[in-house]
């Protein structure tokens, strides 16, 4: 953990570009999900495991729903967080660099 307060921007901007892709790579997990368990129900002879695919699935079919959302929702958040902070940057820059104009240094000695 850094000593120092604030963030860089362009690292948070790159931390949500890397959330991003992996949203994208999660992007239609409950799809798949769904596909997977109709195709493992088709091809079974048996009805109770069918009924139970059933089951299972649709108690379970919502947490990958919520998956794909947190992770778009991270990275949309990680994203927005980094654009504040580089807007926050920007509009205080010329106020930070006239701070200490006309001021003696500061010894800490």
């Amino acid at each position: 953990m850094s000593t120092e307060a604030g963030a860089n921007p362009i690292e948070a901007q790159q931390g949500g570009e890397l959330a991003e892709t992996l949203a994208e790579a999660m992007a239609g997990i409950a799809d798949m999900y769904d596909h997977l368990l109709d195709d493992a129900r088709a091809r079974t002879k048996n009805s109770d495991v069918s009924n139970g695919f059933n089951v299972f699935k649709n108690s379970t079919y919502q947490s990958f729903i919520d998956v794909q959302n947190h992770g778009i929702q991270v990275a949309n958040n990680i994203q927005s967080g980094a654009g504040s902070i580089a807007e926050a940057d920007w509009e205080n820059a010329e106020d930070f660099s006239q701070t200490w104009h006309g001021h003696r240094d500061i010894n800490f000695d």
